[in-house]
């Protein structure tokens, strides 16, 4: 069972090229052949498409629920269309969802009504989570995931050194020795002699 997970799929069955949008990452096989890895790769290597900024009435909207919930440090601030403007200036080349999250966070957690550097120090903290970048990060767990069973694959089987025998303690410097000694290659008898560790190949 071990064999077949490390196995490449044969390249006679390679699965045909689709395009970047056709591929559906999350039904293909547990090993990958060269052509489904290099439509993996082109996946998780595709710029992610820009979003479009925050419509005027959304942005609108959560800066309402948000001066419902949350007082104003400054009465003189900007009121109506100019403090809209002013906010819309600063932040409203963000997307929706961003500016969702930011009067999500700001009711949440923010005693007052938070200034611009606030509300973009709050932005800066949100992560996209749409479609195309759930598609990027399934494609780069599979290209990570399928060049690390390759690797694997293709290591040498690794030789453990014969066993230390005495005649090769003896021959040893003391500073050998005392390297030996501490990392449990050798041991030292009751006797106070020098010699290979019992429990050590």
């Amino acid at each position: 069972m071990t064999d077949n997970i490390h196995r490449l799929p044969d390249r006679k069955t390679a699965l045909p090229m689709l395009s970047t949008g056709e591929l559906d990452l999350w039904s293909l096989p547990e090993r990958l052949d060269d052509t489904a890895l290099a439509a993996v790769e082109a996946v998780a290597k595709e710029p992610l498409p820009s979003l479009p900024s925050c419509a005027e009435t959304h942005l609108a909207k959560c800066l309402r629920i948000m001066l419902a919930v949350l007082p104003k440090q400054n009465t003189d601030e900007l009121g109506g269309e100019l403090f809209v403007e002013a906010y819309k200036r600063q932040i409203g080349h963000y997307p929706n969802e961003a500016i969702s999250y930011l009067a999500d966070r700001a009711t949440a957690c923010c005693r007052w009504f938070p200034t611009i550097a606030e509300c973009l120090e709050i932005l800066s903290v949100w992560k996209r989570s749409d479609e195309a970048t759930r598609r990027q990060t399934q494609a780069r767990f599979l290209l990570s995931r399928e060049r690390n069973l390759r690797w694997i694959g293709d290591c040498e089987p690794i030789e453990l050194a014969p066993p230390i025998t005495q005649a090769e303690v003896d021959r040893m410097t003391p500073e050998m020795i005392k390297i030996g000694l501490g990392c449990g290659a050798l041991e030292r008898d009751h006797d106070g002699n020098i010699r290979p560790a019992s429990d050590h190949p």
